[in-house]
Formats: C-alpha cells, structure tokens, sequence
C-alpha cells in the first residue's frame, strides 16, 4: 500500500542503475587484469581476471587487495 520513502535515499531503480554500473566496471578490471596477464606470459591469466572481478564484487577492499597482489606477483 504505502512505501516509506525518505527523502534523500535512492530508491529501487537508482540502487539497481548503480549496482549495474558497479558490475560493469568491476568486470572491466577484470578484464583489464586478464588481458594484462596474458601479455606478461601468465599461465594463469584467466584466473587472476576472473578472481579480481570477483573479489570487486565483494567489495571494494578486497578488490583492491588482489588488485596490488597481482601487480606485485606478476607485473615484477
């Protein structure tokens, strides 16, 4: 009947508009991570793309950390 709305807070819409916007540029890390992979030689470029997309989708601390674990593994 009636939806408690306050005045200042997003809504369903703006929520899911953000969360897919969110997804989308995680998985572009993602992807960035892999692609980079691949060109250092890494045998295991689809996973560090993959686990860093992932770990973004977690939140933005733990996307980070595997971020700079990659840099520091494979870009030496």
């Amino acid at each position: 009947m009636f939806a408690l709305q306050i005045p200042g807070i997003p809504g369903g819409p703006e929520v899911l508009v953000i969360l897919l916007v969110l997804v989308v540029v995680f998985g572009l890390v993602g992807r960035w991570v892999y692609r980079d992979a691949k060109k250092q030689g890494s045998e295991w470029a689809w996973q560090w793309g993959v686990g860093v997309g992932v770990l973004f989708l977690f939140g933005f601390a733990p996307g980070l950390l595997g971020l700079v674990i990659y840099l520091l593994v494979v870009r030496r």
